[in-house]
């Protein structure tokens, strides 16, 4: 049988600690207070073996209502609850509270124990457990056996015992611990022993804890490792999910820790600060819980104070459920399905209960349209729907699997294998996931500005990929956008011309009007030999409404003129004679001096510096003190 944690609840001097003495022989009361005062205060702990052999932690809880917030932090992990009631008292103040916390908590295998069956006659003891009987309708233990026992005579203990058996078999049977999750303990003590050091306990809520791990103090975010692990007051190699495990940490002191903290495994869990949850009022409750109201909310070991954000109206009934956000003025570490218990600020009381449905939702005060359809697929959708929404969420900038795992409490190895053929999502070369619809806009995005570029700028032989990836940048980092436009290349439904992105077939296209501009422009630059007018001097006698900068552009970029600097430009036709006469002249010396250049070309030192210069860019020449010699790109 997996681990099954058993704990008590009931009122003050019900009974409990005795009872789980009798059965046990393990007193529960540790501290000083409590032997002196004859009440639990704080948590007590035992083991006990089944009549069938399986053993059991105990968890035993102070009944008193100043206590209740310490009775939660050992509730919130228990499978089976031994609720106590005095058979000479009945049902009393506390014991509707915890089982409204053990309801809220969803514990539904339990055992009722009328104790003190001995100072109490027949008929009071029927009348009790007809009480009972009627507290638990409606309740997950209202079928749960009720059984008259005493701590002192041992009567009905063996009945008892035989009930607790199949209770704890049944909770075995509805479903194992997530042994297979990483570790997750919410500490419920800390202390020190000489020659061991810090000393946490707490259930195992998850996966396994062995001595040598590295694991995780949230919410400091505190390295440590593990020095031995005992469960039972036995050492062992490793505590599963289910036992009451106490782990000797290093790299943390006593001081360090407290109550409420949770030991994890690294990087698998965080701690936050907001909590949109499914919220549900007390049937019993006297008023409506006001939104923003102050609650104190339980998990696991953690109290925390926070304002109770409900999302769907003003108020919320008793017995009502509706939508809400925790904004918590502590971190706690959630997961989608952990159930809160959340109690009035003043005077403390139970008033609630929560599931938490997103452990990292966006800070909000009222429910938009599409945060009610991404809560109603983090509650109940499948795996692949929840990870293709948050996927959706996060826009071009994608969610990775671990991301995904974090909101939605499973495993990143869940998450790939759900989504590996999901339709929703798609899977980029880095790992990220896009939903879809998102995917499908990115390429949609990258089309669309070059199609609009060409619209724009038909003179133009498509769009420089550098400029078209700044000009997304703000949408869509580096990857994505490199990912899309291969898959709209490999598509056809866009080209790539050198470093240029253009629509398929798309050429530049001049009108007969700056057909005849750009003749003009060009027989202008070959008018004066090698010497031709600057730019500014050409384009004054160009006609405006042809654009003539437009045709510049135009001119460079489809090859037919070269620019040497901003200002001078030579024709296609030009340039190639320049290099003639400069490979002209290396095969009859080696050297290139100035004089000589301007020479070749009969031009002033205006034009031979910057041509020498681009030149040497082009690799045709290199410089070497005043002369030049043949560049890398020279060729004969």
């Amino acid at each position: 049988m997996r681990p099954i944690i058993l704990g008590t609840a009931g009122h003050i001097d019900h009974g409990k600690t005795a009872l789980v003495r009798r059965l046990t022989g393990i007193d529960t009361d540790r501290l000083k207070e409590e032997k002196e005062r004859g009440i639990s205060i704080d948590l007590g702990f035992a083991h006990l073996t089944l009549p069938s052999g399986a053993r059991v932690g105990i968890v035993d809880v102070p009944g008193h209502e100043r206590f209740v917030k310490n009775m939660l932090a050992g509730a919130t992990g228990i499978d089976v609850v031994l609720l106590v009631v005095a058979a000479d008292e009945g049902v009393m103040p506390q014991t509707r509270e915890h089982l409204a916390i053990v309801d809220l908590l969803a514990i539904g295998r339990g055992v009722v124990a009328l104790t003190k069956a001995d100072l109490a006659p027949p008929e009071r003891v029927e009348r009790s457990r007809m009480e009972v009987r009627e507290l638990l309708a409606g309740t997950l233990l209202e079928d749960s056996p009720i059984l008259p026992v005493s701590a002192v005579t041992g009567q009905g203990v063996p009945e008892l015992l035989a009930a607790l058996d199949r209770a704890a078999a049944a909770a075995a049977r509805s479903g194992a611990r997530e042994a297979g999750r990483p570790a997750r303990l919410p500490i419920d003590r800390v202390f020190s022993i000489e020659g061991i050091g810090t000393v946490v306990t707490g259930t195992l809520w998850g996966g396994t804890i062995r001595a040598g791990d590295a694991l995780e103090i949230l919410p400091s975010k505190r390295a440590v490792r593990v020095r031995r692990v005992e469960v039972h007051d036995a050492e062992v190699p490793a505590a599963v999910a289910g036992q009451r495990s106490a782990v000797a940490l290093h790299g943390v002191e006593r001081d360090d820790l407290a109550r409420g903290d949770w030991l994890v495994a690294a990087g698998r869990f965080r701690a936050a600060d907001l909590l949109d949850v499914r919220l549900t009022h007390l049937a019993g409750a006297d008023r409506a819980l006001a939104t923003r109201a102050r609650v104190r909310v339980h998990l696991g070991a953690s109290e925390v104070l926070a304002r109770a954000v409900l999302l769907e109206g003003d108020a919320l009934a008793p017995g009502a459920s509706g939508l809400a956000q925790l904004r918590l003025e502590e971190p706690l570490v959630a997961v989608p399905g952990d159930r809160l218990v959340l109690r009035s600020y003043s005077p403390a009381a139970t008033v609630a209960g929560a599931v938490v449905i997103d452990p990292a939702p966006p800070r909000r005060a009222r429910l938009l349209d599409a945060d009610r359809d991404r809560l109603r697929v983090l509650e109940s959708g499948t795996l692949p729907e929840k990870a293709a929404w948050l996927a959706g969420v996060e826009g071009f900038a994608g969610i990775r699997d671990e991301e995904i795992a974090l909101r939605i409490g499973a495993e990143p190895e869940e998450v790939a294998a759900a989504v590996s053929d999901a339709p929703g999502v798609t899977r980029l070369r880095d790992g990220r996931l896009l939903a879809r619809a998102v995917w499908e806009a990115a390429l949609k995005r990258v089309e669309g500005e070059v199609r609009r570029y060409a619209e724009a700028h038909r003179l133009r032989a498509g769009l420089p990929k550098g400029e078209l990836k700044s000009l997304l940048a703000r949408e869509m980092d580096g990857p994505v956008f490199d990912e899309a436009l291969g898959s709209l290349v490999a598509e056809g439904a866009v080209t790539v011309q050198g470093d240029r992105i253009l629509p398929p077939g798309a050429a530049p296209a001049l009108t007969e009007e700056q057909r005849r501009t750009v003749e003009r422009m060009e027989l202008r630059l070959a008018s004066q030999g090698f010497q031709p007018p600057d730019l500014p001097a050409i384009l004054a006698d160009m006609p405006r409404e042809a654009r003539p900068q437009e045709l510049v552009r135009y001119l460079i970029e489809s090859d037919r003129v070269v620019r040497v600097t901003s200002e001078l430009l030579y024709t296609r036709s030009q340039w190639e004679e320049i290099e003639n006469r400069i490979r002209a002249h290396f095969r009859k010396s080696t050297t290139l001096a100035l004089a000589d250049f301007k020479s070749i070309l009969q031009v002033s030192r205006k034009y031979a510096v910057p041509l020498l210069e681009h030149l040497d860019r082009i690799g045709l020449t290199r410089r070497e003190g005043d002369e030049r010699l043949p560049g890398p790109k020279f060729k004969n």
